[in-house]
């Protein structure tokens, strides 16, 4: 009997990693048809507007980046993202998909491209994991987000729902993409689960929640000082002139109400 089940567990995890074999080949396959494709795209020359959109969108990107990225970082991180955004707009031209979508939309969908790379490329950058595999795991991420729009347009999904998929599935890509260079013994656990924490998009987002707070506090302050000194010009007033400090404040204070309810209409 327990030979017997151990011939079965056996057999199945055979059937497991064979089964898993030809998932990772399926994989493979679709990349490797996506960089063939985007080879012959690169021959394609891109339509002048969606150069000057692309670039004014970099110039807008590049003073985001962090202090801990570097300057070579930064130039690799810019070059990735001109060029997996070409690439698209390549796609924009020539694919019948795509060309359903007026210039706004294609717009919005090559800037989800350039978001995505930035954040994904900084997630990289602090992971511990080798330069040299960088740009695998980004291919992998720009087929995942090129193949999500594509289904995405396909089916006229609203902008909130491309979204969300976008983000799951780049999630996704992401931790496959290091999962198999811990498997492939590119990289060691240690460096699997630093790499798999990283999300520069929550730490943005938090940094911005910070500096509102910040400015909050700010316009609080100022407020409030605004106010005390308001208070201490009153009383001074009042205490000096009597009636007539009473009667100027209440004249100041309708001439403002006025002229302040003129400007709303």
């Amino acid at each position: 009997m327990s030979v017997t089940l151990n011939k079965i567990l056996t057999q199945t995890k055979s059937l497991f990693k064979f089964f898993n074999f030809l998932y990772l080949l399926y994989l493979y396959d679709k990349l490797f048809d996506f960089l063939i494709y985007n080879i012959r795209m690169e021959e394609i020359k891109v339509e002048r507007k969606y150069i000057i959109y692309i670039e004014n969108m970099i110039k807008q990107i590049a003073p985001e980046l962090p202090e801990d990225v570097n300057k070579l970082q930064r130039d690799y991180l810019i070059s990735n993202i001109r060029r997996s955004t070409m690439l698209l707009a390549r796609s924009m031209q020539e694919d019948k998909v795509f060309q359903t979508l007026d210039f706004e939309r294609q717009c919005t969908f090559i800037q989800i491209m350039a978001e995505w790379s930035f954040h994904k490329e900084i997630d990289l950058f602090r992971s511990g994991i080798p330069a040299k595999y960088w740009k695998i795991v980004m291919q992998k991420i720009w087929y995942t987000m090129w193949e999500v729009m594509f289904a995405c347009i396909q089916n006229n999904a609203p902008d909130n729902v491309v979204l969300s998929i976008i983000e799951r599935y780049v999630t996704r890509t992401y931790n496959d993409a290091v999962e198999e260079l811990k498997n492939s013994n590119i990289i060691t656990e240690e460096t699997e689960e630093k790499a798999k924490v990283q999300s520069n998009i929550e730490k943005m987002a938090q940094k911005y929640l910070e500096e509102q707070k910040k400015e909050k506090m700010k316009r609080y302050l100022k407020m409030t000082f605004i106010m005390l000194i308001i208070g201490i010009m009153v009383t001074v007033i009042v205490l000096n002139f009597k009636i007539y400090g009473v009667i100027g404040i209440l004249t100041i204070m309708l001439f403002y109400n006025v002229f302040s309810g003129e400007r709303h209409y």
